[in-house]
């Protein structure tokens, strides 16, 4: 990234990864509900791939055998507690997998997969008018005022806005104390310039989402997210105003699982609905298309040179739009969403080596599920 050495952004990676045969189980063919444990199948928008699966071909019981024998190697071989794979098909869970103490309702620290629930969070205040993704965040947050050029809410959620990490983003103090300390720091780069992945933006949309709340950021999300998804395990730790909105939430694979059903539903849960329609297809489309991220540290470890709004767009069709999105976590939390098949899906553990080690072994293993549904 232009300012900032490879270096430190690697060193920075890790602090994000601290925040981003066994026995097993498997019970396939449970459905899925997103009122206890969640998804009917929406139609496609522009955005997103139209190419769907009609009539899916039922698996045979050996159809994941290398999936699970991919977790129990990574929880193996990296001396993990356990893991757990869950993968949704058109409403009915069509594989789980457990290994080890990590079932679909440990409670795991996600990392960077907070970033996709932040987001989700963020666009609820576009829905409601309260503002748009190219309004300048200034007029909300007074330090950014002076801005030029003004930063834009777009801008923070695809990584483009030039605000540089702080430590304060790691020590769990106040969010407005630690946005005023990255908006009084120098800028990367001037706004919508250029693409650097971090957590200072992150910050700053949660102090935002406080603001547009009234409220401390953790119940903001539980009020507009969590709460009418009904993800009840999902928590940020510590103290209210010291939510970590990049980075800080706390959640199980079948919490997780109800907020993907709903992007797969585009924006429904349940009848109900919680994000528009237009809403999904801004999260998971590629925002970033026309930016160089070849030396940016994230694309180096993802492999995925496109970003939408606190997702990666993993998978694009010839036409540019979202086949499969997913929310990478630093600690190898990895939950997608495959347009293409109807379905949805969670590796989760808890892998503290690094990003560098513990997104890339989830990202093949994601794989080879995904794969399954499309043989």
């Amino acid at each position: 990234m232009p300012a900032t050495p490879i270096g430190v952004k690697m060193a920075m990676l890790f602090v994000v990864a601290l925040v981003l045969g066994a026995c097993g189980s498997s019970t396939p063919g449970e459905k899925f509900d997103p009122a206890t444990s969640s998804s009917t199948v929406g139609s496609s928008n522009p955005p997103i791939s139209q190419t769907t699966v009609s009539t899916p071909v039922p698996l045979p019981e050996t159809a994941f055998d290398v999936t699970d024998a991919m977790l129990r190697e990574r929880v193996r071989s990296a001396g993990l507690a356990g893991g757990t794979v869950v993968v949704v098909r058109g409403g009915e869970v069509v594989h789980s997998y457990s290994v080890g103490s990590v079932d679909v309702s440990t409670p795991l620290s996600v990392a960077s997969s907070t970033k996709w629930l932040t987001a989700a969070a963020l666009m609820t205040f576009v829905d409601d008018g309260s503002l748009t993704l190219d309004t300048g965040i200034g007029g909300w947050l007074p330090d950014f005022a002076d801005d030029a050029p003004s930063i834009t809410v777009r801008q923070l959620l695809n990584h483009t806005s030039g605000v540089r990490d702080r430590d304060c983003l790691w020590n769990g103090g106040p969010l407005d104390a630690c946005v005023q300390l990255i908006a009084r720091s120098p800028r990367e780069f001037p706004a919508g310039s250029a693409y650097s992945y971090g957590n200072a933006d992150f910050h700053v949309l949660g102090r935002l989402v406080e603001v547009l709340g009234r409220a401390d950021f953790a119940s903001v999300v539980r009020d507009r997210i969590t709460g009418p998804l009904g993800m009840s395990s999902t928590v940020w730790p510590g103290a209210p105003g010291g939510a970590g909105p990049a980075a800080g939430v706390r959640t199980t694979a079948d919490d997780y699982l109800k907020f993907l059903s709903m992007i797969l539903d585009h924006g429904e849960s349940d009848g109900r609905r919680v994000l528009s329609r237009h809403s999904i297809e801004e999260l998971v489309q590629n925002q970033i298309g026309g930016y160089d991220t070849d030396r940016d540290f994230a694309v180096g470890i993802t492999r995925i040179p496109r970003y939408g709004l606190g997702c990666w767009p993993d998978v694009v069709d010839a036409d540019g739009r979202t086949v499969v999105v997913s929310g990478n976590g630093g600690k190898g939390f990895y939950p997608w969403v495959d347009f293409s098949t109807q379905s949805f899906g969670i590796i989760g553990v808890q892998d503290d080596r690094g990003a560098q080690v513990a997104v890339p072994v989830s990202q093949r293993i994601a794989v080879e599920a995904r794969d399954v549904l499309r043989r």
